[in-house]
C-alpha cells in the first residue's frame, strides 16, 4: 500500500471517513489546484483581503512528527479542491446518519462554504500505528470565528453511520481549550468496538490564519494532540512572521 494510498484515511473525521480509518482505505493522488492571487479570497469576496497564500502556508507545516517525515507530499491551493479534503468530503456518499442531524457531528471546523475558495495547506504523516494530519488555512477574522464555533449539534453526543448495510455506533466529545493559541477547540470521536478509530482533533486560531491537528488510531491522545496543536501553532507562527 502506497503512503499516498494510505494517507486518504487520516483526514478521517466525517462518519465514513472513520470507518475508512479502521480499514486503512483511500484511492488516488492528484494535484493541488491554483491559488487565488494575492489579496483575494477566491468566491468569497474580490475586495476580502487574504493573510496568507497556501504557499506561505504550506512552508509553515510542521517537517516532522515525532522525528517522522510526511508521508506524502503536502498539497497547497484551495483548501475545498484540495485532494485529501476532497476525498474526505466524497465519503460521506451512500452513508446513512441517524440522526441525521448529526452528519456534522464529527465536523473539525472547516465544512463552511466559506472556507471553500481559502488558501490552505496540507500534510500528513505515519506515527507507528496512528495516522497524523496538520491543516493550515488563511483566515480573516470572521472566518476563524466561524472554524472556532462549537460546532456539535444538539444530541449528537452519540450517533449511528450505515454503510453497506453496517452499522457503527459513535460518540462526540466537544471541548474548549485554553494554553494553544489565542484560542482552541478539541474534539474526540470513537467507534464502539473500534479501537483503531478513535479520533482526536484540535483546531486552533492563530494570527491571520486557523490550524488543526488530527490524530487517527488506537495510540491517538488527549496529551498526543495538545502536544502536537502547540507545536504546530508554534511552528507556523514563526514561520509566517518571517518577511
Amino acid at each position: 500500500m502506497s503512503d499516498r494510498h494510505w494517507q486518504r484515511s487520516v483526514l478521517a473525521t466525517s462518519a465514513l471517513a472513520l470507518i475508512g480509518a479502521a480499514a486503512v482505505t483511500g484511492c488516488g493522488g492528484g494535484s493541488a489546484s491554483s491559488t487565488p492571487p494575492a489579496g483575494t479570497l477566491g468566491g468569497t469576496s474580490a475586495v476580502t483581503p487574504i493573510p496568507y497564500t497556501s504557499v506561505q502556508l504550506r512552508s509553515a507545516l510542521l517537517d516532522k512528527v515525532n522525528g517522522e517525515k510526511p508521508a506524502a507530499a503536502a498539497e497547497a491551493g484551495d483548501y475545498g479542491s484540495l485532494p485529501d479534503v476532497a476525498t474526505s468530503k466524497s465519503t460521506m456518499n451512500g452513508v446513512k446518519v441517524t440522526p441525521s442531524k448529526c452528519a456534522t457531528a464529527s465536523s473539525t471546523g472547516f465544512n463552511s462554504a466559506s472556507f471553500t475558495h481559502a488558501p490552505a495547506s496540507v500534510v500528513t504523516f505515519r506515527v507507528g500505528r496512528d495516522g497524523v494530519s496538520e491543516v493550515l488555512v488563511s483566515a480573516t477574522p470572521d472566518l476563524a470565528t466561524s472554524a472556532l464555533a462549537d460546532s456539535l449539534p444538539a444530541g449528537c453526543e452519540h450517533y449511528s453511520a450505515t454503510v453497506d448495510g453496517k452499522t457503527f455506533n459513535y460518540s462526540v466529545r466537544e471541548s474548549s481549550l485554553s494554553g494553544i493559541a489565542s484560542q482552541a477547540r478539541a474534539l474526540n470521536v470513537k467507534a464502539a468496538g473500534y479501537a483503531e478509530v478513535d479520533v482526536w482533533s484540535i483546531v486552533y486560531r492563530g494570527a491571520g490564519f486557523v490550524g488543526a491537528i488530527t490524530m487517527v488510531g488506537p495510540d491517538a491522545s488527549e496529551a498526543g494532540v495538545k502536544q502536537l496543536a502547540l507545536e504546530s501553532f508554534t511552528h507556523a507562527s514563526q514561520a509566517l512572521a518571517q518577511p
